[in-house]
């Protein structure tokens, strides 16, 4: 039997990194096992649903790499289909209609909350057997006085009371199919195997092997993730807009980067914290996933984000860096220089494309108030010092610009970070760089010399 997962999101916001972690568990299963990883929009939510969170959903998980197979399935397009098993289910004694109006329903809500109670629908149709010519909707009928056994890859053996489940809906009074009906039915039309997600669907879930029991279907296996939860403990959302992938991506983090937190974060394989992607497809078993909810911990991920940017190769830095500046009229050999310089000691990622930006630069820096003070804070005598023994070298290397500096640190009694500080407040307009003088070398004696004289 050929394994077979799905993503299943709602295009009613951006992916969600908890929904990113869901395909991605998924993914890794389905892979791990030689089978094939589904996608499917659910858009049956008319109001809500828009095509630019689709076109989200799918550059995102391009961009992870998460990469499924075969062609997307939209739900809104098996609509007949669910409304024909809602029909079935009904023509088979197996669902009945529901005539209860929404303010009855809504009386009976109040009423329970004054009592403090759960609202449960009280079943008052279910056993009429006229018809009325008046709007309704279509209830299953659940197999009371018995049990529903959830055999769950994560949490174990879970076993739910039938008569603590309410009839719940399957067709709405529109004659559009609820969410309910609809996911068993599409799961079962693409073959899905294994549903891995949420721990949050579990009530969701008996109310699913209810309707695949009823219809006569091999239920699918089923893993639940627990949630992710923000540092104070509360569950992560798509309110949370700031945790969605697209905003990591204008952050400047790595998908390698963002796909590793997002596995370490509630699954592990002993004490090892980086995965390359073909480690994660081998290791990854839903054994290692755990039960507790995992903490989103931003610091983390920035860790992780420059674990792999240090690890770009060059090839990498050069295509990383020319989607922000025009590189390819500088000769290889200063490219390669300059962008390994920056990357060994850059602390971010925008650290290193303002480092670049700035040694790149053909027009006026921009000098920041803290350079500025570093400047007035130096004599006047020193910066001309500073410029004139510079210009004197003729051989304009790193070692030779460091010897000069230093000479001209002890015929004055200065340290060298006296000498160093306002030439790298001048010509990068920061206050903290990579080695001076390899900044210096990189940036050309012609160049150095002019920022410094303007600066000074």
């Amino acid at each position: 039997m050929t394994i077979i997962t799905r993503f299943a999101p709602s295009p009613t916001g951006l992916l969600h990194i908890g929904g990113a972690r869901t395909a991605l568990y998924n993914y890794l299963y389905a892979k791990k096992n030689n089978g094939k990883f589904k996608l499917r929009i659910e858009d049956t939510d008319r109001e809500r649903s828009k095509s630019l969170f689709s076109e989200d959903i799918f550059h995102s998980m391009k961009w992870l790499g998460l990469n499924w197979d075969h062609e997307i399935i939209y739900q809104s397009k098996n609509i007949k289909y669910h409304i024909n098993l809602a029909e079935k289910l009904l023509n088979e004694d197996k669902a009945y209609k529901c005539y209860s109006t929404i303010e009855e329903i809504e009386e009976a809500r109040n009423i329970a909350k004054k009592a403090k109670k759960p609202y449960k629908y009280d079943r008052k149709w279910r056993d009429f057997k006229g018809e009325f010519e008046k709007p309704y909707v279509i209830r299953v009928k659940i197999p009371l006085n018995d049990k529903t056994i959830l055999k769950d890859k994560i949490l174990g053996e879970v076993v739910i009371d039938n008569n603590e489940l309410e009839d719940f809906i399957i067709l709405r009074s529109d004659k559009t199919p609820t969410y309910m009906l609809s996911v068993v039915a599409d799961d079962k039309l693409m073959e899905v195997t294994d549903v891995i997600r949420g721990d949050d669907h579990l009530t969701n879930t008996f109310k699913q092997l209810i309707l695949f029991d009823l219809l006569g279907w091999k239920p699918p296996s089923f893993s639940h993730i627990p949630l992710i939860h923000s540092q104070d403990g509360n569950k992560l959302s798509k309110r949370h807009g700031d945790l969605s992938v697209k905003q990591y991506k204008e952050k400047l983090f790595l998908p390698s980067a963002l796909i590793n937190y997002l596995l370490r974060l509630g699954w592990g394989h002993g004490n090892k914290e980086f995965f390359s992607k073909e480690e994660a497809i081998s290791l990854f078993d839903l054994a290692g996933v755990g039960k507790a909810p995992a903490k989103f911990d931003e610091k983390k991920l920035n860790h992780i984000n420059m674990h792999y940017f240090k690890k770009l190769n060059l090839k990498e830095l050069l295509s990383l860096t020319s989607s922000y500046y025009k590189i390819d009229k500088y000769k290889k050999s200063f490219l390669n220089d300059l962008l390994l310089t920056f990357q060994n000691r850059s602390e971010s990622i925008s650290d290193y494309l303002l480092g670049i930006k700035y040694m790149l630069s053909k027009e006026d820096i921009k000098i920041s108030e803290k350079a500025k003070e570093v400047i007035k804070e130096t004599k006047k005598q020193i910066l001309d010092l500073i410029i004139i023994d510079l210009k004197d070298i003729k051989n304009w290397t790193s070692l030779n610009i460091e010897i000069t500096l230093k000479e001209i640190a002890k015929n004055n009694n200065l340290k060298l970070f006296n000498i160093a500080s306002p030439i790298r407040a001048a010509v990068t307009g920061k206050i903290h760089s990579p080695s001076i003088f390899k900044v210096l070398e990189l940036l050309g004696k012609e160049n150095t010399l002019k920022r410094l004289k303007k600066a000074f």
